[in-house]
């Protein structure tokens, strides 16, 4: 009997809370200190730039335009032509951080932190002060300014490239090339440099130039100072894209021939000149190996 009424009480019980559910909780507030679900939309914040606040680049920059605890000072003659004169040179002096040279490249490390002989200054010679400005600010900023950027400073950037170990700094400025005017004059420098270097992007860049303006360029005196491998790439382009008139290819040809001294007697360019050549079938050449115009 005692069964019996436990199991009717059950009933009863599941009955009731069947019929009347409880009452909703109310919402809770959340804790100011709780910590959001990943899931759950995390608000945005002003970010340093928008409030204004230096980036690094910019703060380094800053560090060496100031020399605020600068340790070591790089130093380049102002004019790299006298500088191994002997004669009084006047430099220009960037003060720097050992610490920021030495990590740019192993050469750097080597002359600041291994050199027996560091008296506290990087001395730098053949180059210009604008190119060693350059040097300075891409090692703390690993940036280029544009308006620093000029092409008859590709050569002085190549050297302190090589020289230190730095081949992102002549990428860096070659790939800034690109957004500038190019002075006629310095055309056919870059392309050299590029082509006997094998820089290809920037061998790629100067043969546009060379093809545009192909009639400026004949008279340039820089033609004639390209080595000759350079000079018959120069040449095939203008004939192939019809650039400038066969006869007046020939003449620069002829021209090039007579300031390079190409002659029977140059056993070692000679035969590279006779490939030039070839690609004007009627073009004769003297008992000396000049070039006769064909009748």
């Amino acid at each position: 009997m005692s069964k019996l009424r436990k199991s009717n009480d059950r009933a009863n019980s599941r009955a009731s809370r069947s019929s009347n559910p409880p009452a909703s909780a109310p919402a809770a507030t959340p804790a100011t200190d709780e910590v959001p679900s990943p899931s759950a939309p995390v608000p945005k914040t002003e970010t340093p730039i928008s409030l204004d606040v230096p980036s690094t680049k910019k703060r380094r920059l800053e560090y060496l335009r100031s020399g605020i605890d600068s340790d070591c000072e790089v130093h380049v003659a102002k004019n790299p032509s006298i500088a191994d004169d002997g004669a009084s040179t006047c430099y220009r002096k960037f003060k720097c951080h050992r610490l920021f040279l030495a990590t740019a490249s192993e050469k750097l490390e080597h002359d600041i932190f291994e050199n027996k002989n560091w008296n506290g200054v990087l001395q730098i010679n053949g180059v210009s002060p604008q190119s060693v400005e350059i040097f300075l600010e891409f090692i703390y900023t690993f940036e280029l300014a544009t308006a620093q950027i000029d092409l008859f400073l590709i050569g002085d950037i190549f050297i302190l490239s090589c020289a230190y170990n730095l081949p992102d700094l002549l990428l860096s400025f070659s790939q800034e090339l690109k957004n500038i005017t190019w002075p006629l004059a310095g055309i056919l420098p870059a392309f050299n440099l590029a082509f006997r270097h094998n820089i290809y992007d920037l061998e790629n860049f100067s043969i546009t130039k060379i093809l545009e303006n192909a009639a400026a360029l004949k008279n340039e005196p820089g033609l004639k100072k390209l080595q000759i491998y350079a000079f018959n790439y120069v040449i095939q382009f203008w004939l192939a894209t019809e650039a400038l008139s066969t006869n007046e290819i020939i003449q620069i040809v002829q021209e090039y021939q007579k300031e390079n001294n190409l002659i029977f007697k140059n056993a070692q360019q000679f035969p590279h000149f006779i490939k030039i050549i070839n690609y004007f079938p009627s073009m004769l050449l003297d008992a000396e190996g000049f070039i006769v115009r064909s009748p």
